[in-house]
């Protein structure tokens, strides 16, 4: 019978009720989508990185990240027990040296990789457009693949001729000519200013560095959590090594993500929090008007307890219809967007790349994200229905029924 009567109380004042309804639905939606939109930006962007840059684990000599020192390497592949399925592995030589073109010269850092293993791992390979090559194939000699940026600062285009010049592990110089075959564009400009790829056969033999030397073990799993869980394990099996997870390779990224969940949940409190003062002065509102009408309850015999009942009942059917129809609304918004992306270059251009975040986002609808909003949603809205629930059991019978 409460439950009944709290439904149509709600009701009888259509403005009021749907004015509440309104407030809580848009405040829902907007903390649900800008949640979304975070989560979405800082994730794509951790994803991406790891993709196309630093994998989720990097196994090196002990001092070869101090500089990058050609002569701390690792004789082939270590050897890791229990590796989960789908776990991709490659093996890289890092050269820091000098590219140059017949226009410019740069410092960067040639990764020589071997193509079928490096496809697995990382994914610059599918940054390149049809029109602007394809990612060291067999029949171009010495082909060498190159960022968008690199190769305007260079001056050059596909196959062009340029020269990269390194220090080997015999502390010679060696200069060696490539064919550019590729050129690629990540949403990482720090990251395309520095890297270009090589086919490990071809630099090699300048190296002078024993067979199956590696400098970097780039491994990579199908998601973070794998990482999470078999990164200690990996550590603890190589204890010679230098074993780092993406999140010590790159503590930037990881900040991000974990600043991104700090100021989400304050975006949320906020939202709650002038939530609940909108729902008790709704509420406070509600039951002035209806002083009458609840000192008659009273009076016909209708316990404290009841009435008490009867407007958490009210508040709870408010906030979850609101809560519903915010989910809803935000889920119809997001949903074009899963695909597409948001495309942020018109407010701040490239600005973002250059900082390494994407600058397209694709949100990321979680479900138990939303629930959660839901949950406390309708939890404040309970807390927030107690004080004016309170102040109607304070209601003077005898006054409340006088006739005006």
């Amino acid at each position: 019978m409460l439950i009944k009567l709290a439904w149509k109380n709600i009701w009888r004042n259509k403005v009021r009720s749907g004015v509440i309804l309104s407030a809580i639905a848009i405040g829902l939606f907007a903390g649900t989508y800008l949640a979304a939109f975070m989560e979405g930006w800082i994730i794509g962007t951790v994803k991406e990185s790891i993709d196309t840059d630093i994998a989720c684990i990097q196994i090196h000599s002990p001092k070869f990240l101090a500089n990058y020192d050609v002569r701390e390497y690792l004789q082939g592949f270590p050897d890791v027990a229990e590796m989960p399925d789908e776990t991709t592995i490659s093996g890289r030589i890092v050269l820091a040296g000098m590219l140059q073109s017949a226009n410019n010269a740069l410092g960067i850092t040639a990764k020589g990789v071997i193509p079928e293993q490096e496809k697995t791992v990382s994914a610059v390979w599918k940054t390149i457009p049809d029109s602007m090559g394809v990612y060291l194939p067999d029949d171009i000699k010495m082909p060498i693949v190159i960022s968008k940026k690199t190769a305007g600062k260079l001056k050059v285009h596909l196959k062009s001729k340029i020269v990269f010049t390194f220090q080997n592990a015999n502390e010679e110089m060696q200069s060696v000519a490539f064919r550019v075959c590729g050129i690629y564009k990540t949403s990482n400009s720090m990251f395309d200013e520095n890297a270009v790829f090589v086919k490990y056969d071809d630099i090699f033999p300048l190296t002078a560095l024993p067979e199956n030397a590696i400098h970097e073990v780039a491994v990579n799993f199908p998601d973070l959590k794998t990482c999470d869980w078999v990164y200690p394990k990996i550590k603890a099996a190589l204890p010679g090594l230098e074993v780092l997870s993406w999140k010590e390779i790159n503590p930037t990224l990881s900040l991000s993500l974990g600043a991104t969940e700090f100021f989400g949940a304050i975006i949320i409190g906020i939202f709650l929090l002038a939530l609940s003062f909108g729902i008790v002065n709704t509420m406070l509102m509600a039951i002035l008007e209806r002083t009458k009408e609840l000192g008659m309850l009273k009076a016909i015999g209708m316990s404290k307890n009841k009435i008490f009942r009867m407007i958490m009942f009210e508040t709870v059917f408010l906030t979850f219809l609101g809560s519903v129809a915010g989910i809803i609304l935000a889920t119809i918004v997001l949903t074009p967007s899963l695909k597409t992306g948001i495309d942020l270059t018109f407010m701040m251009g490239d600005t973002f790349e250059d900082y390494g975040f994407s600058a397209i986002v694709y949100p990321v609808i979680n479900l138990k994200m939303f629930v959660e909003i839901a949950v406390l949603v309708i939890f404040a809205g309970i807390l927030s229905a107690i004080y004016p629930a309170r102040r109607a059991l304070k209601i003077n019978t005898i006054e409340a029924i006088k006739t005006e």
